[in-house]
C-alpha cells in the first residue's frame, strides 16, 4: 500500500513538473512571439511611415509645382489682360484715325465731284461755243462769198458803163491818183475786220464773261466804226457810185449769250455771236443794166 501510495505521488509530482515545464515553454514562445511580431509591427510601420513619408515629400512637389505653374500663368495671364488692354486701346485709335480719314477722303471725294461737273459743264460750254462759232464761220463764210459775187458784178457792171458820169468820175480818180479798191481787197479787208473784231470777242470770253447790255454796246459800237471805215473806204471820192449802186451794207449783231455767266469781271465781253447779213438798201434805188 505504501509502494503505491509512492508511486502515485511520483506520478502526481512529475505530471506537475512536466506541466510547469510546459507552461514556461508556452510562456516563453508566447513572449518571443510577441515580440517578434512587435517587432514585425514596428518594421511594418516603419516601412508605412517611410513610404507615406515620401509619398508625402512627393506630393509636397507636386504642390511647390503646382504654385509655381500656377504663379507662371498668373503672370500670363496679367500679361495676356494687359496686352488685351493695350490691343484694344491701339484699336480704338486706329478706328478713330481711319474714321478721320474716311471723313477727308469723303470731303476730297466731294470736292471731285464738283470740280468734275464742273469740268463737265466747262466742257459742254466750250463744245456749245465750239459749235456756235463753227456756225458763225460758216454763215461769214457764205455770206463772204455771195458779197464777193456782189462785188466782182457791180464791179463788172461798172467796168462795162459807158455813162460820161462814170467817166468823169474815173478820170476824176486817175487826177487824184485815186483807184476804187478792187472786190477781192474789199473782201480781204472785210474779212480782217471780221476776224479781229471775232478773235477779240473770243479772247474778251475766255478772259471772263461781262455785263450782256454794257458790252453788248461796246461791241456795236466797234462794229459801226467797222461799218464807217470800210464804207468811207470804198465811197470816197466816189458819191454817184452811193447814189446808183445796189447799198452793200454789213448789219453785224451783237447777240449777248452770257446767261450761263452769272458772275463776271468789269472789263470782260460777253460771248456773242457775230451775224453777217447782207440786204439792200431801200432807200437807194438800184442800178438797171
Amino acid at each position: 500500500m505504501e509502494d503505491g501510495g509512492r508511486k502515485e505521488l511520483g506520478l502526481s509530482q512529475l505530471l506537475t513538473d512536466i506541466k510547469k515545464h510546459y507552461e514556461k515553454i508556452i510562456h516563453r514562445n508566447r513572449m518571443e512571439l510577441d515580440a517578434c511580431i512587435n517587432t514585425q509591427l514596428l518594421e511594418v510601420s516603419d516601412a508605412e511611415m517611410n513610404k507615406n513619408e515620401d509619398s508625402l515629400q512627393a506630393a509636397r512637389a507636386e504642390l511647390n509645382n503646382a504654385r509655381r505653374q500656377w504663379q507662371t500663368l498668373q503672370l500670363e495671364i496679367e500679361s495676356l489682360h494687359a496686352l488685351q488692354k493695350g490691343l484694344e486701346n491701339s484699336l480704338q485709335v486706329t478706328e478713330q484715325r481711319y474714321e478721320v480719314q474716311l471723313k477727308n477722303l469723303a470731303s476730297v471725294i466731294r470736292e471731285m465731284e464738283g470740280e468734275l461737273h464742273g469740268v463737265r459743264r466747262d466742257i459742254e460750254h466750250q463744245v456749245w461755243e465750239h459749235e456756235l462759232l463753227l456756225n458763225t464761220k460758216m454763215r461769214l463764210e457764205s455770206e463772204i462769198a455771195m458779197y464777193r459775187s456782189l462785188l466782182d458784178r457791180e464791179e463788172d457792171r461798172l467796168s462795162g458803163a459807158t455813162s460820161s458820169g462814170c467817166q468823169s468820175s474815173l478820170s476824176s480818180l486817175s487826177q487824184k491818183d485815186m483807184a476804187l479798191p478792187s472786190a477781192a481787197a474789199i473782201a480781204s479787208h472785210l474779212e480782217q475786220r471780221i476776224q479781229m473784231v471775232t478773235t477779240q470777242e473770243i479772247r474778251g470770253q475766255n478772259a471772263v464773261a461781262g455785263s450782256s447790255k454794257a458790252h453788248g454796246k461796246i461791241q456795236s459800237e466797234k462794229v459801226d466804226e467797222v461799218i464807217k471805215e470800210w464804207e468811207c473806204s470804198f465811197f470816197k471820192d466816189n458819191p454817184h457810185l452811193r447814189k446808183k449802186s445796189t447799198s452793200l451794207r454789213f448789219d453785224l449783231h451783237l447777240a449777248a449769250t452770257d446767261e450761263s455767266c452769272s458772275q463776271t469781271k468789269q472789263g470782260s465781253l460777253p460771248d456773242i455771236e457775230l451775224r453777217l447779213v447782207m440786204r439792200k438798201s431801200s432807200s437807194i434805188p438800184s442800178l438797171k443794166s
